[in-house]
């Protein structure tokens, strides 16, 4: 383990990681079998070796560096895609891990927040000091339960659609490069009860129409309060 830490900081250090540097990697994890608690530790590693790195100019080789480090440990790429599906913990613990991973900007747009558990993982983001863009319905924040005053206040930068129509969306795009979407309202009873499913993909061309709609509706909505 701590061989494969070394060289994790090698190959951020000099902002390079190279396919000899990759190979290395596989090798050490082929010399060191690792146990799931391993893996998740040392992906942890990664993504605390970039927080402590990224700047504004290096951002995107930090995500490609995470991107390519998560493969070489997995000894394949990471899938393009996945789905998840409710009731049952697997939507929320997919919004939350994709939370916590986060590096320097998460875009969310739904339609209500009001599950506490992903709440305070965006505070947790907020606290690391991800920037942090929330879109969301106006009616929806006034229900009971809803977490978007709290978030607010704790100043989160919020925009929400203050029309008699609907901002229905239930989406959420990571660091630029992953997108988070479906039909899963981000509330407890979508979890416990509710038949529900997310996506998640890391194709650039989907990615990038999600951040072009979420571009287009930030310049629209009113800024809240």
């Amino acid at each position: 383990m701590d061989d494969i830490i070394a060289h994790l900081k090698e190959s951020i250090a000099d902002e390079i990681l190279s396919k000899s540097e990759k190979k290395t990697l596989k090798d050490l994890v082929a010399e060191h079998p690792l146990s799931g608690d391993q893996l998740n530790f040392l992906r942890s590693k990664i993504y605390e070796l970039a927080n402590e790195r990224v700047t504004e100019k290096n951002y995107r080789f930090i995500v490609e560096w995470i991107k390519n480090a998560n493969s070489a440990l997995l000894h394949k790429p990471l899938d393009k895609s996945d789905a998840f599906f409710s009731p049952g913990e697997a939507c929320r613990n997919t919004i939350i891990h994709q939370i916590n991973q986060s590096i320097s900007r998460l875009r969310i747009c739904v339609f209500t927040i009001s599950d506490d558990i992903i709440t305070n993982a965006i505070l947790t983001a907020h606290q690391r000091k991800v920037e942090i863009k929330i879109i969301t319905d106006n009616d929806k924040s006034l229900d009971m339960g809803s977490d978007i005053e709290m978030l607010g206040k704790k100043g989160i930068t919020i925009r929400m659609d203050t029309t008699s129509d609907h901002m229905h969306h239930k989406f959420m795009v990571v660091d630029e490069r992953t997108l988070l979407t479906g039909s899963y309202n981000w509330t407890q009873s979508a979890a416990r009860y509710n038949h529900e499913n997310i996506l998640l993909t890391s194709e650039a061309g989907v990615v990038k129409s999600f951040l072009h709609e979420f571009d287009n509706l930030w310049k629209k909505m009113e800024p809240y309060p």
